[in-house]
């Protein structure tokens, strides 16, 4: 018995060792970034020159990026909250047959649609514009956004919607005073997962934005890297300075992700 809580001791410590070697690997890149933005080509500087260099570089791509990647996840809340209201609480002919459609075009491989895609901007006279990147990227990521609203919409009660209806409301008033404020776990979801992703695109928007001064950050570090050669000092300047929002935007909206899992739980 005594050896056997002597084995369990030893081992007990185990799952911090491991839980210290992914932290460590967490946080080594960050550092590593950190360290090597603060020198330059040839040695380490003692000031912040490279942030302001990198800032002048890479300013106009980081405003493009946080005016097309916010725009595009609002469009994907509003069409998938409103979609997967429609499909899970509303009598509609043929509601799951269009549901359906909708679950099929997950399986079309995003590379079949570009040249389509890129024709119907053409048509539109909207490549090289904010709008070029801004509707595919929202028809492109509702699809998913939809499926999971739908899934959140069904756990909730007919209950409240019928009350609701019987005291004369609407259904668009029912879904901007009561599906939102309870949806508000499932829109966070939405809207990271989306943020991310739009964030990091790099094939549509190197297809659509011709001109320097449209392009979003993946694709202007990519045309950084090209234009500056090795200067690693300068472009890791550049990553630190595009981190910064990224990391509280999740330091911000992570109890919103998480704790409000259980917001607007009703019992029937």
């Amino acid at each position: 018995m005594r050896n056997k809580k002597l084995k369990k001791g030893k081992s007990s410590h185990i799952p911090e060792i491991i839980l210290i070697f992914f932290v460590i690997l967490t946080i080594a890149p960050i550092y590593i970034m950190i360290v090597t933005s603060l020198k330059d080509q040839n040695e380490i500087v003692t000031n912040f020159w490279g942030f302001s260099k990198a800032w002048s570089v890479i300013s106009k791509y980081v405003v493009n990026s946080f005016i097309i990647t916010p725009a595009i996840c609002i469009g994907v809340i509003a069409v998938s909250v409103f979609a997967g209201y429609a499909f899970a609480k509303l009598e509609l002919p043929a509601k799951e047959v269009l549901f359906t459609v909708v679950m099929m075009f997950q399986m079309i491989p995003i590379g079949l649609l570009l040249i389509p895609m890129y024709l119907n901007v053409l048509s539109m006279h909207l490549n090289d514009t904010y709008w070029g990147v801004i509707l595919p990227g929202i028809s492109a990521g509702s699809i998913v956004a939809t499926v999971v609203s739908r899934s959140f919409f069904e756990g909730i009660p007919d209950s409240i919607f019928e009350a609701a209806r019987i005291d004369g409301a609407n259904e668009i008033r029912i879904v901007m005073r009561m599906v939102l404020p309870i949806s508000l776990p499932i829109v966070g979801t939405i809207f990271l997962q989306t943020f991310f992703s739009k964030f990091n695109e790099f094939m549509w928007p190197f297809i659509v934005l011709s001109s320097d001064k449209m392009r979003t950050i993946p694709v202007g570090f990519n045309q950084l890297a090209g234009q500056y050669g090795l200067d690693y000092g300068l472009q890791m300047a550049a990553y630190c300075i595009v981190s910064i929002p990224l990391i509280a935007l999740i330091v911000c909206t992570m109890k919103i992700y998480i704790g409000g899992a259980t917001m607007g739980a009703v019992k029937e």
